[in-house]
């Protein structure tokens, strides 16, 4: 069958399909308001000042079935009426999901058959007239609801991305505004963002180590971002999280009246790229949202220079020391090559010394305490030091404090 036969109106109920579509046309006002009643009494999702957007939108589709169905022609050639589209912009704006204007639709589509049944009924008894008319304006009204929904769904999806981004370059302003430093009305900024400032936050950063370089690959991957901040923001006692893409990293907060336990920090498994997650230290009001979110950006920078494989999970805290040094990274290099001397050298063996050393004062200077926490023999940990101790030129005992500093440094400036 030629897509022009298709929906052609069966010859044996033609009459009555006829009369139908002058009935529908005469009372298209009428039917226009019983469809758009029902339509907002089904979707309790729809304010009531949408009910004139919704009226508009049906009182324009059924004017363009009515002609159509009047011309004898395929609904599949059908352009959604500017009403239509207009209406599935305004879901954008009120920031309701398409499946919802889909529902909005099936119920109208579902209601305007109960109708052409119910008129169809008064003007004949005849059962195969009945029939085949029926079958019609069925067949009719489905095909012309798939062509315009896939009208429409381009342009809500269009719209949406257009939203999105309009609304995500505004917030990036404003958080690039706090971040630099400017005065600004922390009230206004709140209302703004949809993120109030005074209050205690604690900025985060994700990250992945792993290359994007498929197209639609970024998209994707600060798509699962996204995901990751709203956990580590529930892990924190936050409902939600102030996200915004800085270059290949994602800038986060997470709000609380109440200062934050930087040990519930959680960064959630399972995540397919290998995400990483590094956060500043709970801090108060706009001052506070500033200097957490640059403590993350330090924190991010000493688990990159440490080369851990995998994903990463850390707090600016524990980091606190070496983070002092990451942004010149010159004079710690050689701070730590004055105080270790040959130790300082990068080969297995040296490296290998250099580390009991470490854990070793860690642990108080206790030979018992390392060996159980390297899992090795005392012996072991024993010669390890005295061998140090041989590379170092002296005691560990002397310089201890500069002694810790530079092994915690010695393995960042590596490179």
């Amino acid at each position: 069958m030629s897509q022009a036969t298709a929906f052609a109106a069966p010859a044996r109920s033609a009459a009555e399909i006829e009369t139908i579509v002058e009935t529908l046309s005469a009372e298209l006002d009428e039917v226009a308001a019983a469809l758009a009643d029902t339509i907002h009494e089904h979707l309790d999702e729809l304010d009531e000042d949408m009910r004139t957007w919704t009226l508009q939108s049906t009182r324009a589709n059924l004017g363009v079935m009515v002609s159509l169905m009047r011309e004898g022609a395929d609904p599949r050639s059908a352009k959604a009426p500017p009403e239509a589209l207009g209406y599935a912009k305004e879901y954008v704006v009120r920031d309701l999901d398409f499946v919802l204007l889909q529902r909005a639709y099936r119920t109208a589509q579902g209601v305007y058959s109960g109708m052409i049944l119910e008129r169809l009924r008064r003007i004949t008894d005849d059962a195969d007239h009945l029939a085949d008319a029926m079958g019609f304006f069925n067949a009719w009204i489905f095909a012309w609801i798939e062509t315009i929904e896939r009208q429409l769904t381009d342009v809500y999806m269009g719209e949406r991305e257009q939203w999105v981004r309009g609304a995500a370059a505004l917030r990036a302003a404003e958080v690039r505004a706090l971040l630099a430093g400017a005065s600004v009305d922390a009230e206004a900024v709140s209302r703004r963002l949809g993120y109030e400032l005074e209050r205690w936050h604690v900025g985060y950063v994700i990250w992945s180590e792993s290359a994007v370089e498929a197209p639609g690959a970024g998209q994707a991957l600060f798509g699962e971002m996204e995901g990751a901040a709203a956990a580590v923001a529930e892990s924190l006692g936050a409902r939600t999280a102030l996200t915004v893409a800085q270059g290949r990293h994602l800038a986060c907060w997470a709000g609380r009246r109440e200062p934050q336990h930087l040990g519930d920090l959680r960064l959630p498994r399972g995540t397919a790229r290998g995400l990483s997650v590094a956060a500043g230290s709970p801090a108060h009001g706009v001052e506070g949202f500033v200097l957490s979110h640059r403590e993350a950006l330090l924190a991010r920078r000493v688990a990159q220079l440490r080369g851990e494989p995998g994903r990463v999970c850390v707090a600016y805290p524990d980091l606190a020391l070496e983070a002092l040094m990451v942004n010149d990274t010159e004079s710690a290099r050689r701070f730590a090559e004055r105080e270790l001397g040959p130790l300082a050298a990068r080969d297995d063996s040296t490296v290998r010394l250099a580390s009991t050393l470490g854990v070793f004062l860690e642990e108080g200077a206790s030979f018992v305490r390392a060996a159980r926490r390297l899992g090795v023999h005392t012996n072991t940990v024993t010669y390890r030091v005295h061998r140090a101790e041989d590379l170092l030129g002296h005691k560990v005992t002397e310089r201890q404090l500069e002694l810790r500093v530079a092994l915690r440094l010695a393995r960042l400036v590596a490179a």
